[in-house]
């Protein structure tokens, strides 16, 4: 056809047939790169060339960021902490133990104060006053403030404490029997009377100096003795044997020692026995602990009465025992007493000892103080 033939019907000269085909046979020639080229172009109705619009990309991802020391501790220091610090205390134990292992105890055999006094000349006069204050923060740290207002809950009826010395376990006392019968007696009227709580209360120390502290804080603590008139410590005899009396003799403060015998109950009873006899820290202060454990035997009702101790001696680990026996003898000159006492062994050769001792519960009750504190619930069978 004709280029002008060609335009009067209404077609370019690319439309026909041959010049397509023409153009096909060029594609064909063409390297792969202008080929591609030109694909990239399409043809509106009047030939004219225009660029396919090429389809969006998404962004590449974002490069990772390298850890740095601050990033890798803030994701680990948890466990690498926990870690270092187990592995620091088993090698502190480990050669804790071994290195008390092969020291000698300082008061295997014969030793100078073997045989404890009870109360050392320092903690006299106004250092027993002292001496109380200085313990407040010490055993409510180590929990001991805690299991004393437990033992106390567990003090009924007819009460007797041994080795109370400044009276650290009164303020934690149930006064309310005692406090309903000192009402009855000076008003006549009755006044409901809860059932748990002391009726009658002993308190027993060797030191007449402490029980002079014991004494102030009993007039704080016990209702009916606001206005209790004040007694000073020198009624007490001789520093032996002297007793303070108040409440129609239901409340007593003696001077004794611990292996002596005990003092009945001052409220008259069935047996002349106590229905609870509590102890706090009084195994390491005396000269025979089994003794003195038989001696609490013979003064507690059989059956229902329970003698409750809390001491302190020998713990769970060796490190620990190793440290108490190195400074046991300073202890005992500062403060009295032997820290290092098998608590758990006195009490099982004292019930082998005294007949009719059984143990209700021994229980090493903080897990702060491996193991030290002791927690011991006695009983007398009853023979009937």
């Amino acid at each position: 056809m004709a280029p002008r033939e060609l335009v009067c019907a209404g077609l370019s000269p690319a439309d026909t047939p041959a010049a397509r085909e023409a153009a096909s046979s060029a594609s064909a020639r063409l390297p792969p790169d202008e080929t591609n080229h030109r694909s990239s172009y399409s043809h509106d109705r009047s030939g004219t060339r225009k660029a396919d619009t090429p389809p969006p990309s998404s962004p590449p991802p974002p490069a990772p960021k390298q850890d740095t020391l601050l990033t890798l501790w803030r994701r680990s220091w948890l466990p690498l902490t926990g870690a270092a610090l187990l592995a620091g205390f088993l090698g502190f134990y480990i050669f804790g133990t071994a290195a008390a292992s092969f020291k000698t105890c300082p008061c295997e055999g014969t030793c100078e104060h073997a045989a404890p006094t009870g109360r050392p000349p320092a903690l006299t006069g106004e250092n027993a006053e002292q001496f109380d204050k200085e313990l407040n923060f010490g055993e409510w740290w180590m929990g001991i403030t805690g299991l004393r207002k437990k033992l106390a809950e567990r003090a009924t009826g007819h009460v007797l404490e041994l080795a109370m010395g400044t009276g650290r376990n009164l303020e934690y006392y149930n006064w309310e029997p005692l406090s309903a019968a000192a009402e009855v007696a000076n008003t006549g009227r009755k006044k409901a009377v809860a059932p748990q709580g002391i009726t009658s209360f002993t308190g027993l120390d060797i030191s007449v100096d402490m029980l002079d502290v014991a004494r102030r804080r009993l007039v704080k603590t016990v209702p009916p003795m606001s206005s209790a008139p004040v007694v000073k410590a020198s009624t007490m005899a001789d520093h032996t044997r002297g007793q303070l009396s108040y409440l129609d003799n239901h409340l007593r403060l003696i001077n004794s020692d611990a292996h002596h015998p005990l003092p009945p109950p001052s409220a008259p009873t069935s047996n002349q026995k106590y229905d609870t006899v509590i102890q706090t820290f009084g195994l390491c202060s005396v000269s025979d602990p089994v003794a003195v454990l038989s001696n609490l035997a013979s003064a507690v009702k059989p059956g229902t009465g329970r003698i409750i101790l809390l001491e302190h001696g020998k713990g769970w680990y060796g490190i620990v025992n190793g440290l108490l026996d190195k400074n046991a003898g300073k202890h005992f000159e500062k403060y009295g007493c032997w820290w290092n006492r098998d608590i758990e062994a006195l009490v099982d050769e004292a019930v082998e000892k005294t007949p009719g001792l059984e143990v209700v519960k021994l229980d090493r009750p903080s897990i702060l103080q491996m193991g030290t504190l002791v927690w011991v619930e006695l009983k007398v069978a009853d023979k009937a």
